[in-house]
């Protein structure tokens, strides 16, 4: 346990599971190139014994929301006892999926972890560490072998969550909440994240994918690089994201070479892969504008706050 205490990636490795988004099953948490990028930056700050702060500008599909909830996971079952968290989406349902991570990690979790009360069954230790309902709360669920408490609200109820007692809260997409109003926005972050202490190993991440710049997402994003806020930024481009490549023959590599537009020539010159310049050359075709792939997989932040304000609405963004 006290190796685990010390080191997240091999707790991921060696007790989380996590879904397959093909299989559909349960399989090891296994970092990839961004969340090892992320996670480093929150280890930086609780090493140095400082709050952690980030806020993290999202692009498709590389698991920045589950890297945040193992992290705080991590916090609850091996490194706190009675560390609550907070996780609050723009809607109910996007909330309640990212505690369905939780819950498979819970189901997983390997048995010589769970050493309370060797007099106790087999069952009766599982309960100890499962989520049951805290007080007889629908949104409040407790586990009572870390004596914590993971709340799940959303951005439409923000006042559910006034007055609790938390120590980490995972903010989700906060581009969208109060429909695009700053001062609504900036009012529910307040509401469900004020009562956090500045203390070591609280934390407070704040994601979203964008959503133009008319919001308090990007106001928040341009204090961070700014440097005005206490939230660190990140932004993950679409390149960094391994499964976004695409093999090719040498005659596929000079073929790619010859039809090559000057802004894909200008990716390959910033030092993004030519695997990945071909697969985001043939992404490409699946979009009317360059602007639309842009919006959904952003090579800087200002292409992602640009392009995603004249982008259709996407239910994933809320996935």
């Amino acid at each position: 346990m006290e190796r685990y205490a010390e080191d997240f990636a091999l707790w991921c490795r060696e007790c989380v599971c996590v879904t397959d988004k093909l299989t559909g099953a349960p399989v090891p948490f296994l970092l990839n190139a961004p969340q090892r990028r992320v996670l480093a930056e929150m280890e930086k700050q609780r090493r140095a014994g400082r709050p952690i702060r980030l806020i993290m500008l999202k692009a498709r599909q590389w698991g920045g929301s589950t890297l945040v909830q193992m992290y705080m996971a991590w916090m609850q079952l091996v490194r706190r006892r009675g560390w609550n968290s907070l996780i609050c989406g723009h809607v109910k349902d996007a909330s309640a999926n990212i505690r369905g991570m939780y819950s498979l990690l819970l189901r997983y979790y390997p048995p010589q972890l769970k050493g309370v009360g060797d007099e106790l069954t087999e069952k009766e230790r599982d309960r100890l560490w499962s989520f049951v309902p805290f007080e007889k709360s629908q949104n409040i669920n407790y586990i009572p072998a870390r004596d914590c408490r993971v709340t799940v609200a959303s951005a439409l109820a923000p006042n559910a969550v006034r007055g609790g007692s938390y120590h980490m809260a995972h903010l989700s997409e906060v581009a969208f909440w109060g429909d695009g109003d700053s001062e609504l926005a900036g009012q529910i972050v307040r509401s469900v994240a004020g009562s956090i202490p500045r203390m070591p190993e609280t934390l407070v991440v704040m994601e979203s994918t964008a959503d133009g710049t008319d919001n308090f997402f990007h106001e928040e994003w341009e204090r961070a690089v700014a440097g005005r806020s206490d939230k660190q930024p990140v932004f993950v481009p679409w390149h960094e994201i391994e499964i976004y490549r695409k093999e090719l023959s040498e005659r596929e590599r000079d073929a790619l070479f010859k039809r090559m537009d000057p802004y894909e020539m200008e990716l390959l010159r910033g030092g993004v892969p030519l695997e990945a310049v071909a697969w985001y050359a043939e992404k490409r075709r699946e979009y009317a504008t360059h602007e639309q792939m842009m919006a959904e997989y952003p090579t800087t932040p200002d292409e992602a706050f640009t392009a995603s304000k004249c982008a259709p609405l996407d239910v994933r963004d809320f996935l």
